[in-house]
């Protein structure tokens, strides 16, 4: 069975706006049937992905339609309340990165993180299949748009989450995940995934038991 992924367009990688704007049309992506430009999905639903709500959802939202990303409608009903969002995808898809829904979609990755890693999946070489790229600390930086001492927690994080593998002052970056899905017979796919998913929610505690 294929896995499902969330292509997100390079053209959204480059945009200089927010992370948060970025990820906003990412999660409205992950509600996307097959290859369709259209893309119908309530606020709420967003939210759920996005953790955002109200006023600075829409505000991302909007910053999107702005930049030509997307477009948006709505169906009012004959009641006056309205349906959920139409959107429709305008910007460039032609280069895509390709990313695993578990990691787009993560409840435990921060925005930061899954960019993040949005970021290293562009550069890594698909041809060879290696799932290696090399980024220096300040491409990250400039890509990111972040300061280095954040670069340094994306990377922590994945690593953590068992996403990416790094040596300390190396450019070399491995997408371990996704390279022992690409070695693994597709019948223990779904182990490796559940291990990541157990991975996760173990970081999840942890951040909530630091909080108190």
């Amino acid at each position: 069975m294929k896995r499902r992924h969330v292509n997100v367009p390079y053209a959204l990688l480059d945009l200089k706006e927010a992370n948060e704007t970025k990820y906003t049309l990412v999660a409205i992506l992950s509600f996307r049937s097959k290859r369709s430009k259209r893309i119908k999905v309530s606020l709420s639903k967003i939210t759920e992905v996005t953790g955002l709500k109200g006023r600075q959802l829409t505000n991302h939202i909007n910053k999107l339609v702005e930049h030509g990303m997307i477009s948006r409608s709505k169906i009012k009903y004959s009641s006056g309340e309205y349906s959920c969002n139409t959107y429709t995808i305008l910007c460039n898809e032609e280069y895509f990165a390709e990313i695993p829904w578990e990691i787009a979609c993560s409840d435990t990755l921060s925005v930061w993180d899954k960019i993040g890693y949005c970021i290293m999946k562009r550069f890594t070489d698909l041809d060879k299949r290696d799932f290696i790229c090399y980024l220096t600390k300040e491409e990250l930086v400039k890509h990111l748009q972040c300061s280095p001492n954040q670069v340094d927690k994306v990377k922590r994080n994945l690593k953590k989450a068992g996403l990416i593998e790094f040596e300390r002052n190396s450019n070399k970056i491995t997408l371990v995940y996704e390279h022992s899905l690409e070695e693994t017979p597709s019948n223990n796919k779904t182990e490796i995934k559940k291990a990541i998913g157990k991975k996760n929610k173990v970081r999840k505690n942890e951040n909530h038991s630091n909080t108190f």
